[in-house]
């Protein structure tokens, strides 16, 4: 509803106007009435209003000098002038001011109305044209982002920069950028869901939309380049600490050093490199450029390997919590020699496959998935959880030897008679020739008992057993072991499953023989 203003010096006209016009009807409101120029403009000052129905001649300040005092700095308002016959040459004066309604005294209730109706429509035909101008200018301010954060995106993920690329970079840093920038980054620890990142881009983007920035995601990251000033670590670990409280999420925020135009063509920030500082790193942590670890790779420094002998004899003792201090002992050397995450994770694996190579259990684990569960780790505290669970699996397990149905006890029978059978051995055939049962059924139940699914289980058992054919057959072949193993002409995909599974390849293990 537009706000209007009425001023008058003559109180039984400022009275009279205010009650004959039911301004409620025309989609106004009366909001304040004046005697005088100098009351008005205190009132359009404090208050501005959409419509003013003005006297032209009042004393101090009269209609003329009221509209020139105030076009300038409330150019949207509306006018109305009243005025007699002797002043209408004098009204006229005010068209220079844009003005273009004016009634002569003394006006009735139907031209008022005429007037105010033609105002409201020029001013919601405004107002229309006017929204319809923003929002061309917002979907064209859209766009023009878009293309900032596909550049951005672009400069993150290529591994080398295209000349056009340079020039974009360059194009970007002068029109938004007058200063350094830095890069923010937001990691996700657990919830990586593509709407939980882009609530988290939008939020900041809207938190500061006082400044110029671009923002993206690239995997599980929300990355923003910003200026760089003496103060945005401050505010940054400060807003870190309200994102959280807010969003509920785990996120470490990692914030690099600043950069000039050249050193990003250098390529001199990388994005895995910033992630990868949250490794060592406590959940939920602020890691400024002060903190970052300049990382060692596997050459740089001797680390030794966990002694799994000891581990098993605790676990046959039930010393969960001696064998949890060597793990924690080893994460801490990886920490203090600044070993690199990819490195660390290496040597986790490594421990992984030795200790369940060595270990004797009825516990049937798919080692593909939990070496890819490994793999996507990102703090260091994953592993020791990782490690702390599954020593309590082999102890329990110890304890309480699983039992199968006989449905699945069939199943491990089938298996084991038919693994070197590699065309037959299929959850399909086992289902119409072995158990003459449905094969989706066998595979749900068996994923129940077992805790893997049917395929998985017979690759382990498969890679296993080509272990045994190798410490008892003299001058076995790797592609006759791929295709006794049901890998039939790919002995390449056989060796590097192998050596996911056991940490070293079938090659490895044969030369060892020799």
């Amino acid at each position: 509803m537009y706000k209007v203003l009425l001023v008058d010096d003559e109180r039984m006209i400022l009275d009279g106007i205010s009650m004959i016009i039911d301004w409620e009807s025309y989609g106004v409101q009366l909001t304040g009435k004046a005697m005088n120029g100098i009351e008005a403009l205190e009132f359009i000052e404090k208050d501005p209003p959409d419509i003013v129905i003005t006297d032209i001649t009042m004393p101090g300040l009269d209609g003329i000098g009221l509209v020139s005092k105030t076009r300038e700095r409330f150019p949207a308002i509306k006018w109305i002038f009243l005025s007699g016959y002797s002043e209408f040459e004098y009204a006229q004066q005010a068209m220079r001011y844009g003005v273009r309604h004016y009634l002569l005294k003394p006006c009735n209730e139907e031209k008022i109305s005429e007037a105010l109706t033609e105002v409201v429509r020029e001013k919601k035909e405004e107002d229309e044209a006017n929204e319809y101008m923003q929002s061309i200018q917002e979907e064209a301010l859209k766009l023009h982002h878009y293309e900032y954060e596909d550049i951005l995106k672009k400069y993150l993920i290529y591994p080398q920069l295209s000349e056009e690329l340079e020039l974009q970079i360059k194009e970007i840093m002068w029109k938004k950028f007058k200063q350094p920038i830095c890069f923010i980054v937001f990691f996700l620890e657990d919830l990586k869901e593509y709407l939980s990142l882009q609530t988290i881009l939008e939020k900041y983007s809207l938190d500061h939309e006082d400044k110029e920035l671009i923002g993206t995601i690239v995997g599980e990251s929300v990355v923003i380049m910003e200026p760089f000033t003496s103060t945005t670590e401050g505010i940054l670990k400060q807003y870190h600490q309200r994102l959280i409280r807010e969003t509920g999420q785990h996120i470490t925020t990692i914030i690099s050093r600043s950069f000039t135009v050249d050193e990003l063509l250098l390529f001199e920030f990388r994005l895995e490199h910033a992630i990868a500082q949250s490794f060592y790193a406590s959940s939920c942590d602020f890691i400024t450029s002060q903190n970052w670890i300049n990382y060692q790779g596997y050459n740089q420094k001797q680390i030794k390997i966990v002694d799994i002998d000891k581990i098993i004899v605790l676990l046959k003792k039930k010393d969960i919590s001696t064998a949890n201090e060597f793990i924690q002992t080893f994460c801490e050397g990886l920490k203090d020699y600044n070993i690199e995450p990819k490195a660390a994770k290496g040597y986790f694996i490594q421990i992984y496959l030795l200790m369940m190579s060595k270990y004797h259990s009825n516990m049937e684990e798919n080692r593909i998935e939990a070496i890819t569960r490994m793999e996507d780790f990102s703090h260091i505290q994953q592993f020791q959880q990782f490690f702390h669970q599954l020593f309590e699996t082999l102890i329990d397990q110890q304890q309480n030897p699983k039992r199968y149905s006989k449905v699945v006890k069939q199943m491990l029978e089938c298996i084991e008679m038919e693994l070197e059978n590699p065309p037959e051995l299929s959850l399909q055939w086992i289902g119409n020739h072995c158990m003459f049962m449905n094969p989706d059924y066998l595979g749900k139940l068996f994923k129940k008992e077992v805790g893997q699914r049917f395929s998985s289980y017979v690759t382990n058992v498969r890679i296993n057993r080509a272990v045994e054919i190798i410490e008892t057959e003299e001058d076995v072949k790797v592609f006759e072991l791929a295709e006794r193993m049901g890998f039939g002409n790919n002995p390449q995909y056989f060796s590097q499953l192998f050596k996911r599974i056991k940490g070293y390849t079938p090659s490895e293990i044969i030369k060892s023989y020799d």
